[in-house]
Formats: C-alpha cells, structure tokens, sequence
C-alpha cells in the first residue's frame, strides 16, 4: 500500500512540473487550469505531502545541531557544509546560510501547496472527501507555521495566492498572528470534524484527527503558561490522543523502542504521524542514512560517502550512560548511536561514534534510504501527558504511570514516588526523560525553547563539553537573541523593508 501511495506522489510531481514556478515561494502560478476535478485537489494534496522531504532535509540542522545532542564532528576543516554545520553549532550563524535560506523557502513552498489545495476545494463534489482535504491542507500548513514560528519568530502569513509584485512587498506579521492562524486551522479541524480518526492502508501516513489533536496540544502547551485557558485544554486534548491510539497503561503496551524505527515496522502504532519515504531510486528515499552515517567507512555501516553529519555529543552519551544500573542499560542508546564500528576493508575496529537511528542498514544506494521519520509518536505524548499532569496538579500518582511508562519500555528503573516528591523534582525528571527519549527527532531545541531553558542549557554544554577544548578559537556562550534564526539575506534582498531579527 505504501508504494501504492507514492505513486500518486510520483504522479503529482509531474503534474506540478507542469506549473511554471515562481521564484519566490509563496507566489506559485496558479495551478486552476489543470484543477478541474476531486482527481486533481488529491493530487495536490499529496503534493504537499512529497514537499516535506525538502522541509526536513534541513531541520535537523536548524534543531538538533543547536542543542546539547549533536556537534559538529571536526574542527578546522575548510568545506563549505563544514562552515554551515559550524556555524550553527557555536550559535555564529550569519544571514546568508545556505541551510538557513532553504528551509525558509522550502517550507514556504509546502505552504503554498496547501493554499493551493484550499482555493481548489470547489471542485470536489463529494462532502466528506473535500473535508478530508480541507483537513489535511490546514495540518500541514499549521504545522509548518509552527516550525517558523518558533525559528525565525515574526514571518510572512499566506493564506491565499498571491502574485508575484505582492509576494515581494510582504511584511512579517507579529508572533500573535502567526498562532492565530496555527490555532484557526487546528481548531477548524478539531471542531469541524475534518479528518478521519483512522484512514485506509491505502492512505496510511496522511493526516489524521489524532495527530491534529496532538499537534494542537504541543501548540497549546508552547505558546501559553501553565493556568491559562488554552494551556490546561492541552490536557484534554493529550488524553483523548491516548485513548485514540489504545489507551497505553504500561511500557508493555507500548511498541519496543527498537522497533518504532525499524524499516520493516513502519507506521507501527508508536506512530501519529509521519514523513514517509520509500527507495528504489523512485527519487523519494531518505538522505539521512548517507547524511549521518560516519566517514570513511569502508562500507561496514553504509555504502558510498556517508556525511558523519549530527555527531552525538558526549553529553547525549552521559545522559543514557547515567541511565545505566548495573547490567542493566538504557535500551534506546543502542537504537540512537553507536560508539564505533569494524572497518570491513581492514578488520580493524574504529573508535567513532555516529547516530544510527535513522540509518538504514540495506540501503542500496546513496540517498535512497527507506526510514520513515516520526513527527508526532505515542512515546513523545505520554511525556507530555505526564508533564501537563505535573503542572497542573503536581507529582500525581497518574503523572508518575506515564512518565513510567517510557522509562520500562526503556528497560532502565521506574520512578517510585519517593523518588519524586516536588513538582519541580518531576519537571526535571520528564525533561531529561524527554531529551533521551526523543534524541535526534528534532524535538530538542523545540522543547528547551518551550522551557525557556535553550540559552543556560545549551551555555552549560558548551562550556562542558571536552571537544570544543580543540578548538583554535574561543567558544562563546549564546545569548537570548540567537535562539532565533535570522531572516535569509535573499528576502531582505528582494525587500528591504523586511526587517531583519535582532543581533544580525
């Protein structure tokens, strides 16, 4: 079924190679001469679905690369991926980062996809199928809006084509209304009932109401302060996300965590949604095997001229090794990395640590990995379940359940409520839970944000971590400004009215 489904993602590619682009992303031609029927609306949304590919290509990058996970792996080396990884790695980025520009405008593409799909719904005669459109066009569009949101802060709102004159006077709307409009399309699925709860083998990894709620909530719980009305409806909305994927009361429910990732075991239950990708040199395998597999090689963990990019740092490896009692390991440290392999050119073992959690150990060729990359799982929303619980009511006996509930599946001791006595005690607990269990899933710089802990946190860890001691030059600390990416010179080029973040 799943290669069912990109075929109407190879179907679409051709179609929208048809449209003249525009440079600039949110002024695509208008698609409405080829848009005539419910057909065509489908192939536009799973458009949308193929541009995430390009989005994510570059957001471990922008995340994980700025957090206490991942470092760069050498120092002075003079190639230009070297200088970019660098750059986001001491916090130097400068206004012209490649990686920087390509997510804004890769995302911005994906966005005007989904207001394509949005202004083409008059052609769909079917109720429930233009619903399921609508839907789905209003989940992507939200959930990149807030990606922006919280990298670059005040963006561009789109909601609608516009022509090209008037792309290039666009000002950035305050954050306010950037959420406004994230919450309208959530909130519009949510109560209209747009999406289905569950949808077909045929379109499994398309959007459904379970991962709109659960996005909802993250918004929720991201943009307002514990006691406020729409952050305590973060919690309602957590619960029915449970329910709705089995209502899980032990780690014994839960998909063992090697498994979650596995390419033979993909869209398992673990998964609320996801970016799919399939290889066979169809042009929609994953890059991340060949992206993060480690250098030189000699093909013992993958083929061709693998990156080494997102090197695990030795703070992530202290953070699963703390984990360890006895015999008894972090199970999921051997699932995220590993601390070297044997060179099967000269038998010899080679200490050299790499992530492994989206490596494909079969990949035929480069960049055509078949991993699915999990954007919302049930492990990510029993965390924050148990931590809305602990904000709201304290170290509750069910806020302990969930927070148990990913450390067995784990295999590493279950918290015992003498171990948790404080609210703050549980906090620290599920963040650091949170930080082993979703690594390298893009989450971390997104929560320490949420946290208002990315500036000490990420200050601690430069400060301690024994690479950066190489170093020719002095590591500076980040300060509160750097959080945010800057605007991509290439928009302030084309309008210099746009202003550009503080600091840069």
């Amino acid at each position: 079924m799943k290669r069912l489904h990109y075929m109407l993602v190879l179907a679409t590619a051709s179609l929208l190679a048809a449209c003249n682009m525009d440079q600039y992303p949110y002024s695509e031609i208008a698609s409405d001469q080829y848009v005539t029927d419910a057909a065509a609306v489908n192939n536009l949304v799973v458009g949308a679905y193929s541009g995430l590919h390009a989005v994510l290509y570059n957001e471990w990058a922008l995340t994980e690369l700025r957090t206490d996970n991942a470092r760069m792996r050498v120092t002075g080396s003079t190639s230009q991926d070297s200088k970019l990884i660098e750059q986001l790695d001491q916090g130097t980025i400068e206004t012209s980062h490649q990686w920087v520009g390509d997510y804004w405008d890769d995302t911005y593409a994906v966005i005007y996809r989904a207001n394509d799909v949005l202004a083409n719904l008059g052609v769909v005669d079917d109720p429930t199928l233009r619903a399921q459109y609508q839907g789905e066009a209003q989940f992507l569009r939200a959930m990149l809006y807030f990606n922006l949101v919280r990298l670059y802060g005040p963006v561009f709102v789109v909601t609608q084509k516009v022509g090209a004159d008037e792309a290039r006077r666009l000002q950035r709307s305050p954050v306010e209304d950037v959420y406004a409009l994230i919450e309208g399309d959530l909130n519009s699925i949510v109560e209209n009932g747009l999406l289905p709860d569950k949808l077909p083998d045929s379109q499994t990894g398309r959007a459904t109401m379970v991962a709109a709620k659960a996005l909802l909530a993250k918004v929720y719980m991201t943009r307002y302060a514990v006691g406020e009305e729409k952050y305590m409806l973060a919690k309602g909305l957590l619960k029915e996300v449970l329910a709705a994927v089995g209502d899980p009361q032990t780690g014994a429910d839960l998909v063992p965590y090697d498994k979650i990732f596995a390419r033979d075991n993909e869209m398992n239950k673990e998964i609320i949604f996801a970016v799919r990708y399939l290889s066979g040199n169809v042009g929609l395998g994953s890059p991340f095997t060949t992206l993060f597999g480690p250098m030189n090689n000699g093909n013992s963990v993958v083929m061709g001229s693998p990156k080494h990019y997102n090197f695990p740092s030795d703070n992530i490896l202290a953070a699963y090794n703390a984990n360890a009692e006895g015999d008894k390991a972090d199970l999921r440290k051997a699932v995220v990395l590993s601390e070297g392999y044997t060179n099967i050119t000269t038998g010899l073992w080679k200490d050299e640590r790499y992530m492994t959690k989206f490596l494909d150990p079969d990949m035929a060729s480069e960049y055509d990995a078949e991993n699915d990359w999990p954007v919302l799982r049930v492990g990510d929303i029993a965390l924050l379940y148990a931590e809305i619980i602990n904000e709201t009511e304290g170290a509750t006996d069910e806020a302990l359940k969930y927070l148990n509930m990913v450390r067995s599946r784990a295999g590493i001791r279950e918290y015992t409520s003498a171990d948790l006595t404080s609210r703050y005690q549980f906090r620290m607990a599920v963040r650091d839970e949170r930080r082993v269990e979703l690594s390298f899933e893009n989450q971390r710089w997104f929560d320490l944000l949420r946290w208002g802990a990315a500036v000490s946190v990420v200050n601690d860890y430069l400060a301690s971590e024994s690479f950066y001691s190489g170093y020719n030059y002095t590591v500076n600390p980040i300060a509160e400004w750097q959080t945010l990416l800057p605007i991509p010179i290439s928009v302030i080029n084309i309008n210099p009215d746009v202003a550009q973040n503080v600091g840069y």
